[in-house]
């Protein structure tokens, strides 16, 4: 098993990292690339960032239901009922294929898979560890 599989999602890890309680992230734009890639690691924060807004989702979809809702509410509902390994694991694989489009030697960051995943903040969030960076070591830094 590689980690730079993005089916690669890892369970009862330890993360090598306690970040503490996590800050509020709701203004982490999920357009920007680094934050969509960092959303999908494994870093405490981000499954709980992942949860919040797949919540928040649900109950917008919720609310603009009626009695007789579409199937898109239906939907919605299954795919909140998703766990989030999997949710993760399937966001990771249309990411990479999206990427792959425009850069086809891309694939998602293995150092944000699993314990290593921990040591990651988000993007833009202090404290940054120069010359680590999310694919591994920067040397150069």
């Amino acid at each position: 098993m590689s980690l730079r599989d993005p089916d690669d999602v890892l369970s009862g890890w330890v993360p090598l990292h306690d970040p503490g309680p996590a800050p509020d992230l709701s203004e982490l734009d999920g357009t920007d690339p680094l934050v969509a890639e960092w959303l999908l690691s494994d870093h405490p924060w981000a499954e709980l960032e992942r949860t919040r807004r797949r919540q928040a989702e649900l109950q917008s979809t919720i609310d603009r239901a009626h009695p007789h809702s579409p199937p898109w509410v239906q939907e919605a509902e299954i795919d909140m009922a998703e766990p989030d390994q999997a949710h993760v694991k399937r966001m990771r694989r249309s990411l990479e294929a999206q990427r792959q489009l425009d850069d086809v030697m891309y694939v998602y960051p293995p150092g944000l898979i699993g314990p290593m995943g921990s040591l990651w903040p988000p993007p833009g969030y202090p404290p940054h560890r120069p010359g680590l960076e999310a694919g591994g070591w920067n040397l150069d830094a």
